[in-house]
């Protein structure tokens, strides 16, 4: 039964792996592309601040932090990597 299941299951992990393998590749490039936007941000908060728009320059540092590598990008490998376990649990469970 557990061979059946194997059999069963290997191109579904092998899949769902190669899946895995593509995402955490596209938010590698996608944090390095919106580590340039983060720079962007700060420049205009501080534009603002000297300006005297104090409360967009609040608004656009709270952005900086969203698409900054510890904001969304983090928030993608965390839950990549809680995924990743979760198939290696499964595979452990066939094996």
């Amino acid at each position: 039964m557990k061979t059946i299941i194997r059999i069963i299951l290997t191109p579904v992990l092998m899949v769902f792996r190669l899946f895995l393998g593509t995402l955490a590749f596209i938010t590698t490039i996608s944090s390095a592309v919106i580590g340039l936007g983060t720079s962007l941000f700060v420049i205009l908060a501080m534009v603002e601040f000297f300006i005297g728009y104090w409360q967009n320059g609040l608004a656009l540092m709270a952005l900086a932090l969203l698409v900054s590598p510890i904001g969304l990008p983090a928030i993608a490998n965390f839950l990549l990597k809680r995924i990743d376990s979760a198939c290696s649990f499964v595979e452990g469970l066939i094996c």
